[in-house]
């Protein structure tokens, strides 16, 4: 039997084992089955990445006490059953962490708050769809500021059913993350609308430099004029980025989907998700699926 279901057997409160379910679900991956092996594998530092993911999500902090307090609880249970040795979820520094106040430029956005940006992205006719497909491909893919203005055309490709986006990555090894079919389609428009073809992708319509690369402060201050336009406050990229991640887990990402589309660090999820023998299973579960935002008729066209 998954262990899952046999620690919420052992639980007498159907509201407790339906709550605990869906935050032990949180950690550990959906359909993934709940064994020996998994939990003993389990350490402080896994649980501790878990937590800075629910942070990065901006999730509340009594969110996060309970989701932690199901973790502590499931441990101690697998330790009187003698799975493992020790709980690795009562580590001293495993602790919640508090998002940051509502009117930091880190925050993330809700669906309506997107859709406003977009809009207030794509009133100038020159400028409007480049605008608005930078957004969108940030939010989608969650990206950082400097993968966002590295974007080049050839980046863009498919990788068996699915599309995928390269990060110029240097030295280290290439990444990549799923683009939904929607964004490829935007990206399409904009690459005929402005005539790129090949190398960077977002180019400058300004007189001054036309068809020069946008550099990574340019993209900031688009963004940052989009936010102000639609009321929503300061925001960057990094609202951005947290804002797909965020958007994800609300539609049913689990934490290893999104550890992975967030390329945090050196995790397990995201080298398997990078890795060319297994990348079309996992791009398959990528949180980009779990993404869901309707933006119909605030979307240019060419």
């Amino acid at each position: 039997m998954d262990l899952l279901d046999s620690f919420l057997e052992s639980l007498s409160s159907y509201q407790t084992r339906r709550a605990y379910r869906t935050d032990l679900r949180a950690f550990f991956s959906q359909g993934e089955q709940i064994n020996a092996d998994l939990v003993q594998a389990t350490t402080p530092e896994d649980i501790r990445a878990f937590v800075r993911t629910m942070h990065d999500l901006d999730l509340a902090g009594g969110t996060q006490r309970r989701r932690l307090a199901a973790l502590r609880s499931f441990f101690d249970w697998a330790m009187i059953e003698h799975v493992h040795d020790r709980n690795p979820a009562r580590h001293p520094d495993v602790k919640p962490m508090p998002p940051e106040n509502a009117s930091s430029t880190v925050r993330s956005l809700t669906k309506l708050e997107v859709r406003d940006v977009l809009e207030a992205a794509g009133a100038s006719d020159k400028t409007g769809l480049r605008n608005q497909a930078i957004i969108l491909t940030t939010v989608y893919a969650a990206l950082r500021r400097s993968e966002i203005a590295d974007v080049e055309v050839e980046d863009i490709r498919p990788l068996g059913r699915y599309w995928i986006l390269e990060l110029n990555s240097g030295d280290t090894e290439a990444e990549y993350v799923r683009i939904p079919d929607q964004v490829v389609d935007m990206i399409d428009t904009v690459k005929g609308q402005y005539g790129v073809t090949a190398g960077p992708l977002w180019r400058s319509m300004s007189n001054r430099n036309y068809g020069e690369p946008l550099s990574a402060d340019a993209i900031y201050t688009i963004i940052r004029r989009a936010g102000k336009a639609a009321e929503v406050g300061p925001i960057t990229v990094d609202t951005l980025r947290r804002t797909g991640l965020r958007l994800a887990a609300d539609g049913g990402a689990n934490f290893s989907q999104i550890h992975a589309h967030g390329r945090f660090g050196n995790s397990a999820a995201a080298a398997q998700l990078h890795d060319a023998d297994t990348a079309g299973g996992h791009l398959q579960d990528s949180a980009t699926v779990y993404i869901e935002m309707d933006v119909s008729g605030v979307l240019r066209s060419a």
